[in-house]
């Protein structure tokens, strides 16, 4: 039998005391519900042997026992929905939390679309069974042992009767619902893929306008959605028919059998007015445990199918390093006979060389031949394992150092800026904190002055930076990257967005910070305005 990850067991075991809680909460209505019926069948036929002081007693009661029962199903209700999104965001927290601790190996495998769709989308199929799954069944259960003990102290007969309609109907909705379980699978990864290839050409949108091919992709789009998604929607829907049509049997035939066979018990005085109408009301609280239990019981297969869909997140990928501290940079060595991408191309051949602290390397090469791969493989944003690579900090393999180690020392600011919805402050720190005079060596070397003077460091950035200029958000992610004051710091056409003033002014901030601070420097510009101050040919590193 399969069993819930216990990643994902841990992430639901705080919300056990409330799990508790409402389990008793539902005993407790579930009983006043059939303490109340039975005090309409004792209010009934007292009317009936006129014992106008009885009838009156227990009208009272029975009023008494509907204001509880009222009480305690909006506490009830209350809290059940207050736990259904407080697990799905819960599980969803974590997971977003293990995803971006995933190392850059896993972001490369998975898109952006399809971790989204595995933290957000399958994850509410676990977060509905680990949340409210069992514990739904069990108060269903429950219900349904509770009226039948109800039924079966009223008449036998009947009971059993009921019973074998019951068991009948359970059989088919378990069915169905099985079957419902394997189609809302198929459509969930249809709908995965369906999110990547939206995602996809959203990325591409450039080349589709000026290509004019709109047309083109949302057929493309539209094909895969009926051949695929509404193919399994169509299949969900006649399940859902069968599966709601024996529901309404079991609402409606159930109840309107009980009261014909009840009449004639009824008739040879085996069964009071009072008892048979108390046995209508019961065998209209059949329906939804007999609908529920089944259904439920597929939910958990169903939400462990979801599981296997995130098992990359879940899976225990960290690594053990040998090197957990590290001083400061004195020399950097890299000897490349090669590094081979999937599709067979080769870069980097026989490149060798080593950096000593302050040393500041200008990496040149046409288009191609590896520029930025090289200071990514140095960053670690691309595996080395299987590659002819060696890379050494202090003569120390940086396949050995923790990378939260590692990148304490080393920083690369991204050639495409990130920026993200949150104030310009955040957008710089990070979260972290700095003094105000760090703050401002950062934003001098950026020549943010104007910028931060005329906004403010509070100013709320819009997503993606939509409200800033492409040269304030390469300046904003220079800053971010100055203000760690790494050991060596490696800049990928640093300036590309910036007009001739400011390309300038912001070369002799980073050259003049860099050189005060005993930076080391790799940098991959066009721009030659770094030349003037980096222009001895041991400084060049030919790609």
């Amino acid at each position: 039998m399969k069993h819930f990850n216990s990643k994902i067991n841990a992430i639901f075991k705080p919300l056990r005391n409330i799990q508790i809680a409402m389990l008793f909460i539902f005993e407790i209505n579930v009983l006043v519900r059939y303490i109340l019926l039975m005090g309409i069948q004792k209010t009934i036929d007292s009317v009936n042997s006129k014992e106008l002081q009885v009838t009156q007693k227990y009208l009272i009661f029975c009023v008494f026992l509907i204001s509880i029962f009222f009480i305690i199903n909006a506490l009830f209700q209350y809290w059940y929905r207050y736990l259904e999104y407080t697990s799905q965001y819960s599980l969803m927290k974590q997971l977003f939390g293990m995803t971006i601790r995933k190392p850059f190996s896993f972001h490369e495998k998975y898109s952006s679309a399809a971790s989204l769709t595995m933290i957000k989308d399958d994850s509410k199929f676990i977060a509905d069974w680990k949340g409210m799954g069992m514990l739904t069944l069990i108060l269903n259960i429950f219900s349904l042992l509770i009226a039948f003990s109800m039924m079966f102290y009223y008449s036998i007969t009947i009971t059993l009767i009921v019973f074998f309609i019951i068991l009948a109907c359970y059989l088919c909705t378990h069915y169905i619902s099985k079957a419902i379980t394997k189609q809302t699978y198929k459509l969930q990864e249809a709908n995965t893929e369906i999110s990547n290839r939206i995602v996809e050409c959203f990325d591409g949108i450039k080349d589709i306008k000026q290509y004019k091919k709109e047309a083109f992709f949302e057929k493309k789009l539209a094909q895969y959605i009926d051949i695929h998604s509404f193919k399994y929607s169509k299949n969900i829907s006649r399940l859902y028919a069968a599966f709601t049509s024996t529901y309404a049997m079991l609402a409606i035939a159930v109840p309107v059998l009980v009261v014909l066979i009840g009449v004639i018990f009824v008739l040879k005085n085996q069964l009071t007015i009072g008892s048979l109408i108390a046995l209508y009301g019961i065998a209209g609280t059949l329906q939804e445990p007999v609908q529920v239990i089944p259904d439920f019981l597929n939910k958990r297969a169903q939400a462990l199918a979801m599981q296997e869909k995130i098992e990359p997140i879940l899976k225990d990928d960290s690594i053990k390093y040998s090197t957990d501290k590290l001083k400061k940079l004195e020399t950097l060595s890299f000897n490349s006979l090669h590094y081979t991408f999937k599709d067979g191309k080769s870069i980097l051949n026989n490149l060798n060389f080593s950096l000593h602290n302050g040393d500041v390397a200008i990496v040149k090469g046409s288009s191609g031949k590896g520029k930025t791969s090289l200071i990514n493989i140095i960053s670690r944003f691309y595996e080395t394992e299987n590659q002819p690579i060696t890379i050494k900090y202090n003569g120390i393999s940086i396949n050995e150092i923790n990378p939260d180690m590692y990148y304490t020392h080393i920083i690369q600011a991204q050639q495409t800026p990130y920026i993200f919805s949150d104030t310009v402050l955040n957008n710089l720190t990070l979260g972290d904190s700095f003094s105000k005079e760090e703050l401002n060596e950062a934003i001098n070397a950026t020549s943010l002055n104007d910028f931060i003077d005329s906004k403010g460091l509070d100013y709320m950035i819009n997503p993606n930076g939509n409200n800033i200029s492409g040269g304030e958000k390469q300046r904003i992610c220079l800053a971010r990257a100055l203000l760690r004051k790494p050991d060596l710091l490696m800049l990928d056409e640093p300036v590309s967005a910036l007009n001739p003033e400011m390309v300038n002014m912001v070369t002799k901030g980073i050259a003049q910070f860099c050189s005060q601070k005993g930076i080391t420097l790799i940098l991959i510009s066009h721009n030659e305005s770094f030349e003037r101050y980096y222009n001895q040919q041991e400084h060049i590193i030919r790609v």
